[in-house]
């Protein structure tokens, strides 16, 4: 095996890390048989949805984390330290900038991966309709256990109303997100309306992936005004509800969210939560737009206000969870270009 082999071995499962939007904004510098610089790319962050770039840095814990997993056959695990004079990612930076070291070291005895690195591969975020089943209780209590082992709190609800109230204030936030130029703006620059531009571009939400035409997203990013026309708004949102018909069981997390450690260890306690779910056939869709939108999330808080007393810390993350079809996968870029001499 060549200096380099076995970390383009374990970059190839880390390239299919998942991040918000799909910007895919890391890159790699391998610089020995055990040393790798990760670089990100200041032109693929979020400035205007994500100035603190909060979230994007959770796509860095997942990767980490997945890094690691990745190595585990070979006895080996990934460890990040932060070298460099900036942890935080800087949009205004200008090329690409280094943010940590990764190294290879031998695990130890105590440290055996549980996660076997295939669901790494097999992993992926359903927006298809679900199946009508609420996730099995002994799944949702794994879920619940590895947030706790983050010092996170997963909660859950199954109960038809409150599944169909977060599905359709999720709707009317991201049609209301949508509607506001600057997100309106830097979300559209990541949507890849057709296969063929998804494929070229190998990034960004993909519209087959997303379950919408092109075409009408299309419509929503470059004409959104006809979106306001009485009764267009009315039947889109109802398309899109529609789309997330068979939904069961929506669950939210709270958490340390403050500093850059805590969104590093947020993504890694992800990157566990995802691969689990993954060993148990359920899967995932996001409901950002109602955690970044104050009013929504005031309305969201207050509707589970019943347990509110259990929380520590804000909440940061809104999901739908369940069974589905096999969703399609989005594109990746290579490992090739990925890698930085």
């Amino acid at each position: 095996m060549t200096s380099d082999s076995l970390w383009k071995e374990i970059l190839e499962y880390g390239r299919w890390a998942p991040s918000p939007h799909n910007i895919q904004s890391w890159r790699f510098r391998i610089e020995d048989a055990t040393t790798v610089t990760l670089l990100y790319d200041p032109e693929r962050l979020l400035p205007d949805t994500d100035p603190s770039g909060r979230f994007c840095m959770v796509g860095f814990g997942i990767l980490l984390e997945l890094l690691s997993i990745a190595a585990s056959p070979h006895g080996l695990k990934v460890v990040a330290s932060y070298e460099f004079e900036d942890t935080y990612l800087d949009p205004k930076k200008v090329g690409l900038q280094p943010l940590a070291r990764l190294r290879l070291v031998q695990r130890d005895e105590a440290e055996k991966e549980s996660f076997d690195r295939q669901l790494i591969l097999d992993r992926r975020t359903s927006r298809l309709p679900y199946d009508d089943r609420p996730v099995a209780a002994p799944v949702l209590a794994k879920l619940s256990a590895v947030a706790a082992s983050y010092g996170h709190l997963l909660e859950f609800s199954s109960d038809p109303k409150d599944v169909a109230w977060i599905v359709r204030l999720n709707a009317e936030t991201m049609f209301f997100d949508m509607s506001e130029p600057l997100s309106r703006n830097e979300v559209g620059s990541w949507i890849r309306y057709s296969r063929a531009e998804a494929r070229r571009k190998a990034d960004g939400l993909a519209a087959y992936a997303m379950n919408f035409p092109g075409w009408l997203m299309g419509l929503f990013v470059k004409h959104n005004w006809l979106f306001r026309i009485p009764g267009v708004y009315q039947f889109t949102r109802a398309v899109y509800i529609a789309s997330m018909r068979g939904t069961r069981t929506v669950a939210w997390i709270s958490g340390p969210f403050a500093v850059h450690e805590d969104w590093e260890n947020t993504g890694r306690m992800m990157a566990r939560l995802w691969l689990t779910m993954t060993s148990h056939g359920v899967y995932l869709h996001p409901f950002g737009s109602v955690i970044t939108n104050g009013k929504a999330h005031k309305l969201m808080v207050d509707h589970f206000s019943d347990s509110a007393q259990k929380r520590q810390h804000d909440l940061w993350m809104l999901v739908r969870l369940g069974h589905s079809d096999l969703p399609p996968k989005a594109w990746r870029m290579t490992l090739d270009q990925l890698l930085v001499d």
